[in-house]
């Protein structure tokens, strides 16, 4: 896998995943859990964000081919997913990730783990979505090794921030997660761009002349 394509994989699943603006949500929903039970919930989020990811990079191409899916359409597709995402971030809104009333009924729920915060807060539509277009388009087996380490040290960089929630959040406050957000909004719709491009040019070949 070429070191700028896999620059640019890491550089999106940080952008998407946004662990740093996502600890305030954590520790929002974890404030009246004890603080073992937070850390646990932080690294069970971390395993399920990596499961889940590492799916899908392994056997997405498998369900494009079911579908009939070219890179292509999957590129503008990917590319207008996270370029709507991150205008949201840009704004600092969160409507794409989940709703009031999901994220009430979540903190009232046993396990958070998985559902909300590895999926879809963590691990969203857009992280799938442009983690899809990486393994399609590197589909060797050592590119799509390459791509495993990186789905496993972006889980790992989720669990430690989640596991420390609490003072990073108390430090950065809320307008230094917001600030955050909106650095990682702003990357997020300069790659979707390129992303939209690149599966426009695919598409319509006579774009690329």
């Amino acid at each position: 896998m070429p070191e700028a394509a896999l620059t640019t994989l890491i550089a999106t699943l940080f952008s998407m995943m946004n662990p740093i603006g996502n600890v305030g949500i954590f520790a929002g929903m974890t404030a009246d859990r004890s603080p073992g039970e937070a850390k646990q919930i932080a690294w069970t989020c971390a395993a399920a964000v990596a499961i889940t990811l590492l799916i899908v990079a392994w056997t997405g191409s498998w369900l494009l081919a079911f579908f009939g899916i070219t890179i292509a359409s999957l590129r503008v597709a990917g590319g207008v997913i996270v370029f709507l995402i991150g205008l949201n971030m840009l704004f600092n809104k969160s409507d794409h990730k989940h709703s009031a009333a999901e994220l009430d009924d979540a903190r009232g729920s046993d396990s958070i783990a998985v559902v909300p915060l590895a999926i879809p807060i963590v691990a969203g539509p857009g992280t799938m979505a442009a983690l899809l277009v990486a393994a399609q388009q590197h589909a060797a087996v050592l590119s799509k090794l390459e791509i495993s380490v990186v789905v496993v040290g972006m889980s790992a960089v989720v669990g430690v921030l989640f596991h420390f929630s609490g003072p990073i959040a108390r430090r950065l406050g809320a307008s230094g997660m917001g600030v955050v957000t909106r650095v990682m909004g702003m990357i997020l719709t300069a790659i979707a761009a390129g992303m939209l491009a690149e599966g426009l040019k695919g598409l319509l070949p006579v774009l690329a002349q």
